[in-house]
């Protein structure tokens, strides 16, 4: 049997398959990683395909120039995740699998290529001290017992109050299915990076005989690609990341674990605009194995997929802690009041938690100082040059930031309006408020834990480690405090300014507001200390908050889910979003005119096109941007009318000239 004299290789360019000539003693398997020619380059490319014949001329085909076999080939399960989310989100399928291999397997190799292979495979572990599995109560072993022993293709929702022990069930499954097979290997995703280090001291304490790796977006090259070749080559038998670890190779992926899958940072916001969750789902479906989706608030996806029978839900209804119970929660309604950082009550609750040795959490979704600085006299705001937003003022630095762009100014001494000398910062922050606390209890011991105030991965667990030791009594945060933490000495959570996502016109904002304020509140009580939450509002008679005081996630869900069918939104209809962005709104708003007129030629009767309008944040970053939303009922009727849509649009046309466009299928945020 002659081999193949064609290979078929994807490259990280908008390109579709390429043909390649397959010289003598050059072997390639599929999945292989191959060194080949592109334009004047030499770039990396994967091979997904072996062939007798190609129909590129004999004088223009190219060959492949290395083989880099030194490694195990992609394995057909990983090509097949990576054709699926290429076409599903609309890229080149060789720009989705170049882009999810780490750095050093994505370029050519260097003269100390082998060496430098050798000694990434030299993993270096930490000993960490083996921790016995502790005993379930029976709603943890009857969950732990459904995913272990089911077969083939399983989805469940893990629907667990805060503090019920979902992690525990997860430790127990992934024990039960490390035992059966001795080649098995276990996906275990989290939300946010600072949850990791946490996390994966737990999997490593209970599994100290196994390889536990992690991968996320703070290791440094060689740490990702070590790693990675870890679980690719079958040593590790535990990965624990981020989003970006949904795309690892694994030798046997035998169970995916999905923490917090409601959490919008599953959602990629550059790039290939993929979900996490959703590619861990199909990964499940294509390994023929059990995915797990853990959460107290599960996004309202999830929760339709469970009302029509197609996830398996196991609740956990109760808190680990046998002596622990769910917070009492109080509204504060600040409508009638003079404008306070704290209400009287805060207070004197505060006092009180801190005379009685508990800790305080205090959370507020806005860092930095005051979100503005405004003049008195004239009203003049501070606002960005290069964004439609407003700079945020951080005291501590005493600079005016963007939270868009990152660009940094100068407090202005006077008003440049009207040359007013009396400017003043509007709206609080973490900073404020931990100057605020500050002032009110000066000798209580006040720790801020915001992305400004903890800016490295060892100042995150430092930080969270002197909550846990008890060396802090006030802790002051935005979202990294509200979510995943085991905070056994709080016992109030008071929130400040929830009212701000209520104004958002996103059709997800009270979703999400929900579920920040169940995850927040839940680190109080969490152990035999009772939990208190305050909750400061101007609006306590809307629906969320008597949701919220009721602690009772299914009736949020069918209120919204009710509202959602009645307006044939999200999960009752199918998204995507065109974007543009131009040197000006002008521009922008053209393509996306001309866009729509495309768009109404092919979508018929069942794909709605929305006018374009500008989008809410319309400049960033000095590019004016527009967007244009379509609906469809279902996910295949949107799909068909995309890949048309997308080839009509990418027709040359000189009034489109310095215009940058994408479409997110999905879209989190409209």
């Amino acid at each position: 049997m002659t081999s193949p004299q064609f290979a078929k290789v994807i490259v990280d360019a908008p390109l579709p398959e390429l043909d390649y000539a397959v010289g003598d003693g050059v072997l390639p398997r599929v999945g292989d990683r191959v060194l080949v020619p592109l334009g004047p380059r030499k770039v990396v490319g994967i091979v997904t395909g072996l062939a007798d014949t190609t129909e590129v001329p004999a004088g223009k085909i190219k060959s492949v120039l290395r083989v880099f076999n030194e490694v195990k080939p992609l394995r057909a399960e990983w090509l097949k995740t990576m054709a699926f989310a290429a076409d599903y989100y609309l890229r080149a399928r060789g720009e989705a699998a170049l882009s999810a291999l780490p750095p050093f397997f994505r370029l050519p190799a260097t003269p100390a290529y082998e060496k430098r292979l050798e000694k990434l495979r030299e993993l270096k572990t930490k000993k960490i001290a083996y921790e016995p599995a502790p005993v379930l109560n029976d709603e943890q072993q009857a969950a732990a017992d459904a995913v272990s022993s089911s077969t083939g293709y399983a989805p469940f929702l893990l629907f667990g109050v805060t503090g019920s022990g979902k992690t525990e069930v997860y430790l127990h499954i992934i024990e039960s299915v490390l035992a059966k097979d001795p080649q098995a290997q276990v996906m275990l995703l989290v939300p946010e990076i600072n949850l990791t280090p946490q996390l994966e001291a737990r999997v490593r304490a209970r599994f100290a005989q196994a390889t536990v790796v992690t991968m996320h977006s703070s290791l440094t090259p060689a740490q990702r690609a070590r790693n990675w070749l870890a679980v690719h080559e079958g040593r590790a038998r535990i990965l624990v990341g981020t989003r970006m670890a949904v795309f690892a190779s694994f030798q046997k992926l035998s169970l995916v674990i999905v923490d917090e899958e409601h959490d919008p940072s599953y959602k990629a916001g550059e790039g290939m605009r993929f979900s996490a969750r959703d590619v861990a789902l199909k990964r499940a479906f294509d390994n023929k194995i059990a995915c797990v989706l853990g959460s107290a608030t599960p996004s309202l996806e999830t929760w339709q997929q469970v009302r029509i029978g197609q996830y398996k839900r196991l609740t956990l209804s109760r808190r680990a802690v046998a002596s622990a119970h769910l917070p009492d929660m109080q509204l504060i309604d600040m409508s009638k009041r003079k404008p306070a950082v704290f209400a009287e009550e805060v207070k004197e609750a505060v006092t009180q938690a801190i005379e009685a040795g508990g800790q305080v959490l205090i959370f507020i979704n806005r860092r930095g100082y005051a979100p503005v600085i405004s003049c008195t006299a004239c009203g003049w705001v501070t606002r960005c040059v290069h964004c439609s937003g407003f700079t945020v003022f951080h005291k501590t630095e005493k600079r005016l930031v963007c939270h868009h762009c990152g660009s940094r100014y100068g407090v202005p001494e006077r008003c440049p309006v009207c040359g007013n000398a009396e400017i003043l910062p509007v709206g609080t922050g973490t900073q404020r408020i931990e100057e605020a606390i500050e002032a009110l209890w000066p000798q209580a011991r006040v720790l801020r834990i915001d992305r400004d105030s903890v800016r490295s991965k060892s100042a995150a667990e430092s930080a969270f480690e002197s909550v846990h030791a008890g060396s802090v009594d006030i802790v002051v945060g935005t979202q990294m405090i509200a979510k995943g933490h085991d905070f056994k000495r709080v016992s109030l959570v008071v929130v400040l300014n929830a009212d701000a996502q209520l104004m958002s016109p996103d059709v997800r904002a009270e979703e999400r507001l929900y579920a920040t304020l169940m995850q927040v509140a839940g680190r109080a009580g969490r152990a035999e200390r009772a939990g208190r939450v305050l909750i400061q509002t101007r609006y306590p008679n809307h629906p969320v908050y008597d949701d919220m005081k009721a602690q009772s996630y299914e009736r949020f869900a069918e209120r919204l889910l009710r509202e959602r069918e009645e307006a044939a939104s999200p999960p009752f209809c199918r998204q995507a979003l065109l974007t543009a962005q131009a040197k000006t709104l002008d521009r922008a708003l053209g393509f996306l005119r001309r866009a729509r007129s495309k768009a109404e030629a092919l979508a018929g009767d069942d794909v709605f096109v929305y006018e374009p309008v500008p989008m809410p944040l319309m400049r960033l970053k000095d590019w004016e941007r527009g967007q244009l939303l379509v609906e469809a009922g279902s996910r295949a009727r949107l799909h068909a009318f995309l890949a048309a849509w997308s080839a009509a649009m990418s027709v040359p046309d000189s009034r489109d000239a310095g215009t940058d466009w994408s479409i997110e299928v999905d879209p989190a945020d409209i």
